[in-house]
């Protein structure tokens, strides 16, 4: 290739131009280029890679507050979980269950512990708390959680037991009025005299007094039964029966539910009864018991 040019004298002159010297010039070419491009750029590269260095320091050091704070927090909730254990060992007693042993609670929250540094530790700063320590803490705590949990379910249970139970009881006075006439025990039979056992409790009060239901239960009868004159009997849960008899008046039907307090019938004077008054028994599992030792309180509540 062939190029003309005219010089300064004037004079036309001739330049060969071959394959290898336009070869050595595109080399040269691209070396003045990317001596260019490597002496405009580095800066710019060292300076966002400052840059970056400067975000990543300030993440990892809020990285570091939040893993102290999401620790302080956790700690502050195992003291709060240790004060419910105490608690929890107060209502087992109050409720008569047995204690957790010691061992069965450290089973309950030992965990796994992390024996290998995890991949986010790298992040955080050498001297400061690793985040596999942390992920112990709330495996910990959330071991204390179901055990706590899982004892006050227990806990539930037994008081609703309880509750029920105590529902169940005989515990106050049939009537609101009145005085003890008979009580419990061997007596002289008022009609003959002979010594007989007297298995109730007799509460001289006026006809009509209004009879309650001394606990829950379903009405097992109600009518007349020989000497007792008007009858009627409760059949409470846990082996319990009441009887009220010498009534004027019945309010209850067989198969009703009663609650504690309920009215259930009226003072009389039928059967073999001297006055109007209300004869009270208490049984418990099939045996007569003192009714005076099932008045927890004194009148209705």
């Amino acid at each position: 290739m062939k190029i003309l040019f005219v010089d300064k004298h004037d004079r036309l002159r001739e330049f060969r131009l071959t394959r290898a010297k336009l070869t050595m010039a595109g080399v040269l070419l691209f070396l003045a280029s990317v001596s260019v491009i490597s002496f405009t750029f580095r800066p710019l590269t060292e300076m966002l890679y400052r840059q970056k260095i400067t975000k990543m320091k300030e993440a990892n050091e809020n990285l570091a507050r939040l893993a102290h704070s999401f620790w302080n927090q956790v700690q502050h909730m195992e003291n709060r979980l240790g004060s419910l254990e105490s608690n929890d060992e107060a209502m087992r007693t109050y409720a008569g269950l047995k204690q957790m042993e010691a061992d069965f609670r450290r089973v309950g929250t030992g965990g796994n512990r992390y024996d290998k540094t995890t991949e986010i530790d790298y992040l955080m700063p050498s001297n400061e708390l690793k985040v596999s320590d942390l992920l112990v803490g709330v495996d910990q705590l959330e071991r204390l959680i179901n055990l706590e949990r899982y004892s006050y379910m227990t806990l539930d249970s037994a008081y609703q037991h309880t509750i029920a139970r105590t529902e169940a009881t005989p515990s106050i006075r049939p009537i609101n009025t009145g005085y003890f006439t008979d009580f419990f025990g061997w007596r002289n039979d008022p009609f003959t005299g002979e010594r007989k056992f007297h298995y109730g409790l007799d509460i001289s009060s006026p006809k009509g007094t209004p009879v309650h239901a001394t606990a829950d239960g379903v009405v097992q009868y109600a009518r007349r039964r020989g000497g007792y004159g008007l009858v009627v009997a409760v059949a409470h849960p846990y082996g319990y029966e009441t009887l009220y008899a010498h009534l004027s008046r019945m309010l209850v039907r067989p198969g009703q539910k009663v609650s504690r307090g309920d009215i259930i019938a009226e003072v009389g004077n039928t059967g073999r009864s001297t006055a109007s008054h209300l004869h009270y028994e208490v049984h418990e599992h099939g045996t007569p018991g003192n009714p005076l030792n099932f008045f927890f309180s004194g009148y209705l509540k």
